[in-house]
């Protein structure tokens, strides 16, 4: 039951630390709104799974073991968020309206952005490496394994539904409209910035 609520409290803490996933829900819900954000969610979410399922069959740990693949890693990630970053940071703000209409449907496409970020995240397989190897005792079953993997994973997804509600909440962008052309530049920003971070 320690184990259990040692992983809950140390997901907890990453989950809410602002990063890739929460900057691409926070945009989707500015721009596209609350259920395209829920399936950005869904995608990370899902991602979450991946990451359980290669640490648990010690993939990620081989990965990480390997430098050249694992810098590898790194760059492909560090290009893919830094062209999200360019993409949040390039958008007109007289597109908004026009975008959602095109985009308004596209719930296959957000899931898969949500996915592809949340797996590329190099942070992401450290953070499984760590709680895998280190804080999960070595006579836990795997199917327990498997329980903490599926608990982080639905977890992700509340967390981030609930960011999704918040940013789309229609009161807040209509108070705010003028400043979500802003607050995408800074999105795009901090993105580029952690791009930038993963070549080094």
């Amino acid at each position: 039951m320690l184990e259990f609520f040692t992983i809950a409290l140390l997901h907890l803490f990453a989950v809410a630390s602002p990063g890739p996933d929460f900057l691409l829900v926070t945009r989707q819900s500015l721009r596209f709104g609350k259920v395209i954000a829920i399936w950005a969610s869904a995608g990370i979410a899902t991602g979450i799974i991946f990451h359980s399922f290669i640490a648990i069959t010690g993939v990620s740990l081989l990965l990480s073991s390997n430098p050249d693949l694992f810098n590898w890693l790194k760059f492909i990630a560090a290009i893919y968020i830094a062209y999200l970053g360019c993409l949040a940071f390039f958008s007109k703000p007289n597109q908004l309206n026009d975008e959602d209409k095109r985009h308004n449907d596209n719930y296959l496409g957000s899931y898969v952005l949500g996915l592809i970020t949340n797996i590329l995240n190099p942070k992401a397989i450290l953070f499984f490496i760590t709680l895998f190897t280190v804080v999960v005792n070595e006579t836990t079953t795997t199917i327990l394994l498997m329980f903490y993997g599926l608990y982080m994973s639905i977890a992700t997804f509340i967390w981030f539904t609930g960011i999704s509600y918040i940013f789309s909440n229609q009161v807040l962008t209509k108070k705010y409209e003028n400043f979500i052309p802003v607050f995408e530049k800074v999105i795009g920003i901090i993105l580029m910035f952690i791009a930038i971070q993963l070549f080094l």
